[in-house]
């Protein structure tokens, strides 16, 4: 027989949502009757880069998380509603699969992520529970859980199971007024992508922030100037080697404009680079 649809509080009420929801299972949608479906069309190849640039892009207004999942299927949170604490909306492809999340569970070893929510039927006037799960690639699982753990604080919604991305304590320890306490799940998103640009190295991204702690600050910062700066250095420089030496030496430049970086050149910035590494450990006081 058909399994029940998670969540229906009456057999009528699981027989009319059978024609309207679909439950998730492990990355795909399965319908009540069985038959697996794709969360939307399929996208094209991209890289693993290519893919954590559309994240880095999709954080930017702090509302918005779009990502290709493992089956390879467009899964899209944003926030949604007129209130001043806002709902989270999950779309799979063009669907709107729950209109109000309200738990989201992270396992970090399998980088799954299972949501519980609910959908309104606006034919009949109910609300229906839905549940379902997802899987990221391993190279997008920090910057994945940072920005949706930035969209869950917002929305009020509960976090369960693993913490996004811990903190290192030194880190931990310059949120110091109340004010970065509140922007910590932004620190946690620019931590994610900084990481990302050190290979997952934490003691040299750590070294990085501690050396200019602006580039960790969501006032002073955002995913997609690290990222972006990353992908232009790469660019200029010719190697990510060069590029990780320039990084090493320069943090900061990691909170600029790309679109201003790119009219630099490489000799302006390994030379910029060697002066701020040089001054940084010459004790001048």
């Amino acid at each position: 027989g058909q399994p029940p649809l998670p969540g229906a509080r009456s057999a009528a009420m699981a027989a009319r949502a059978c024609l309207l929801l679909l439950v998730v299972a492990r990355g795909a949608l399965v319908r009540p009757g069985g038959q697996s479906a794709h969360w939307g069309a399929r996208q094209a190849q991209r890289t693993a880069w290519g893919a954590r640039m559309a994240i880095a892009a999709s954080a930017q207004s702090g509302s918005v998380l779009s990502l290709v999942d493992t089956s390879g299927d467009d899964v899209r949170f944003q926030l949604a509603g007129e209130e001043e604490i806002p709902r989270l909306e999950l779309w799979v492809g063009d669907e709107l699969f729950a209109d109000d999340v309200d738990v989201v569970r992270f396992d970090s070893k399998e980088r799954r992520f299972s949501i519980d929510g609910t959908i309104d039927d606006e034919e009949d006037g109910e609300s229906y529970e839905v549940d379902g799960e997802f899987q990221v690639a391993e190279a997008e699982r920090n910057m994945v859980a940072a920005t949706l753990a930035l969209l869950v604080a917002r929305a009020g919604v509960a976090w369960e199971g693993e913490v996004p991305l811990p903190l290192p304590p030194k880190l931990e320890a310059k949120l110091v007024s109340d004010e970065l306490k509140a922007s910590r799940p932004g620190v946690v998103l620019l931590w994610a992508h900084l990481l990302d640009v050190f290979g997952g190295d934490e003691g040299a991204a750590l070294a990085a922030a501690l050396k200019n702690t602006a580039i960790i600050f969501p006032y002073l910062n955002r995913p997609t100037n690290i990222a972006g700066s990353w992908a232009v250095l790469q660019e200029m420089l010719g190697s990510r080697e060069e590029a990780l030496e320039v990084v090493t030496k320069n943090p900061g430049i990691l909170a600029c404009n790309p679109d201003g970086l790119k009219t630099s050149n490489k000799a302006a910035v390994q030379t910029m680079a060697a002066v701020v590494d040089t001054v940084e450990t010459v004790k001048w006081w």
